[in-house]
């Protein structure tokens, strides 16, 4: 067995915003830290995809320097996340959010952040700039980086962390990691959908693999998807330019007749929901009930068009956003002219966001003795629906599980090793390798995703998440032990990766499903068309799952509660969507 061996305190696992800052804070405290990136360091995961703006209060954005109303507080974007998150957020959590986000921006700004643009509660830099930045301190904090390199499985002894199996990709060898403490920050599963707007190395590895050790996850069944997503051509498939614009300038939707997919619904309703990030679930189900009414484009979507919106608004707008007419190595200038020309482009929804993960505490800790989690690995911040900053969550939620995992890193010595479970952990993954003939995991991949967005979108009924989850234990039994490689080395075999990850998608889909199976109510992002309404009396809890024995159990529980008393009584979903808009601090509105 080529098995290369380290011993850490800390192992952070991610390469993303919240497993740097995990990994600065964690070699502060005094630990020996080592931080493993699937991809090259500070250019995989989604941070680098971000926009990226960071959110905090106004007061606090004016004491620290930068445009902010002086009248905003911590108690007002408390409320605005609570109230954006149907109340299912867990409110320890968003407390910290908001109280460690002042922290974090002067932190970033005293590493050489360069912000482009603020305003009254955002500053705006590029993703991959906040990760350049979080790079250079990482190297000059003594972080030990390992550059393309997949996390395979945890090790545990006794329900405690005692080390995890890793693959460095570019050589092909295992390696063996014997820690105190591991923590989380391996980002969402983007990859089990198609489309999506998210980098292809995300399939949501570390949720998996911390249920399979035994971690409680929750909130499966509340995924974000982005409205007006490009569908055509295949190239643009997936960008996010045209949601961009519409928030900022506006512009229409119609369906395959022509109609305005938005003029049945309450003129209040649509004014929030286009013209902030509500769009993404209120402009997603739109979308979606014209797409399953049969109005759907030749590609499966809507059509995007300027509509009564200039063309010199448009080309200011998208020429400040995507100079040239470049959008992250895309050429959008095809696309200009159709916007001049007002011609509609074909667009939908596709997964953005995921707002479960694994559970954790305010201390970030996981159900494991020494495994944390942070970012959007993790469950609590954002309950139903995310409007807020998801790089606030990440930093914030990093810097403390970094504190934290050193604190108990220098408490604790590491568990011993198990090296029989080792040497089983690797055959099983060189399986594909071992068949000489087998089914290709590219395109089972590919089955899996279009399916998943078919019938685990934004909206769904209980045939169809039937249908689905017997669809996947079919594939888990009938073609994942049947999964080979046309390659048989070890060195950068992408097919080989892939069938790693299929695992982990599959099983991060059935937790999901069920999960949705089990919520009967629409709440956020979940929206069950054969249960349209938003029930404040039995489903203002959280779905807990646990791997036990071969197979998910589904639990609930109390969502945690400090400050802000949820609603009772059961309210029609978009009744309850245009309510919980009301109750944004800008609107005067609180509970």
């Amino acid at each position: 067995m080529n098995l290369k061996r380290v011993e850490t305190d800390v192992l952070v696992v991610g390469g993303g915003g919240a497993g740097f800052r995990a990994a600065i804070a964690s070699k502060e405290k005094g630990t020996d830290t080592v931080l493993l990136s699937k991809g090259p360091l500070a250019r995989c995961g989604a941070s680098p995809m971000a926009g990226a703006d960071f959110t905090l209060d106004g007061n606090s954005m004016n004491k620290l320097g930068r445009e902010g109303d002086p009248n905003d507080s911590m108690g007002k974007v408390f409320n605005d996340i609570v109230s954006q998150g149907y109340f299912l957020n867990n409110q320890r959590l968003v407390d910290q959010y908001v109280k460690t986000a002042p922290r974090l921006l002067n932190d970033l700004m005293a590493y050489g952040l360069e912000i482009l643009m603020s305003d009254q509660r955002m500053i705006y830099a590029h993703g991959t700039h906040i990760m350049d930045v979080l790079l250079k301190k990482a190297r000059e904090a003594g972080v030990k980086l390992f550059e393309d390199v997949m996390l395979l499985n945890l090790l545990t002894v006794d329900g405690r962390v005692s080390g995890a199996l890793g693959l460095d990709i570019k050589s092909g060898q295992f390696i063996s990691f014997n820690t105190r403490a591991v923590i989380m920050a391996t980002g969402g599963w983007h990859k089990a959908f198609w489309p999506n707007t998210g980098m292809r190395d995300l399939s949501g590895e570390g949720i998996a693999m911390a249920s399979r050790a035994g971690a409680t996850i929750g909130n499966m069944e509340f995924v974000t998807f982005c409205c007006n997503v490009m569908y055509e051509p295949p190239m643009w498939m997936g960008s996010i330019a045209p949601y961009l614009t519409g928030l900022i300038c506006g512009g229409k939707l119609t369906n395959s007749k022509g109609d305005d997919i938005l003029a049945s619904y309450d003129p209040d309703l649509v004014k929030t929901g286009t013209s902030t990030e509500w769009n993404k679930s209120f402009v997603s189900y739109a979308s979606s009930r014209e797409i399953r009414q049969g109005n759907a484009g030749q590609n499966g979507g809507v059509y995007y068009s300027r509509g009564q919106v200039s063309w010199d608004m448009f080309k200011m707008v998208c020429e400040f956003m995507f100079p040239n007419w470049k959008y992250k190595a895309l050429d959008l200038a095809p696309w200009a002219k159709m916007l001049e020309e007002d011609r509609p482009i074909e667009v939908g929804p596709a997964v953005e966001f995921f707002d479960g993960g694994i559970v954790v505490n305010e201390r970030f800790e996981s159900s494991i003795e020494g495994l944390y989690a942070a970012g959007e690995c993790a469950l609590g911040t954002f309950g139903a629906n995310r409007v807020f900053s998801a790089i606030t969550e990440m930093l914030t939620q990093g810097l403390d599980a970094g504190e934290n995992a050193a604190a108990y890193a220098l408490r604790n010595k590491a568990a011993p090793i198990n090296e029989k479970v080792i040497g089983r952990m690797v055959e099983s993954a060189e399986k594909p390798l071992s068949r000489n003939e087998g089914l290709t995991p590219g395109a089972v991949r590919r089955e899996v995703q279009v399916k998943a967005h078919r019938y685990l979108g934004p909206i769904r009924n209980q045939r169809e998440l039937q249908d689905f989850l017997e669809f996947l234990q079919s594939v888990r039994k009938e073609k994942l032990p049947y999964l080979s490689t046309v390659s048989k080395g070890h060195v950068y075999n992408k097919e080989w990766l892939d069938a790693i990850e299929l695992e982990n998608i599959l099983y991060l889909l059935e937790a999901s499903t069920r999960s949705a199976l089990a919520r009967t109510e629409s709440r956020g992002v979940h929206i069950r068309e054969d249960h349209f309404y938003t029930d404040n009396d039995n489903w203002l809890k959280e779905s807990l799952v646990q791997y036990k024995n071969g197979r998910f159990e589904i639990s609930h529980r109390p969502v945690t509660i400090t400050s802000m008393t949820p609603p009772t009584g059961r309210l029609p979903y978009l009744e309850m969507m245009k309510k919980m808009m009301q109750m944004h601090s800008d609107t005067g509105g609180k509970h």
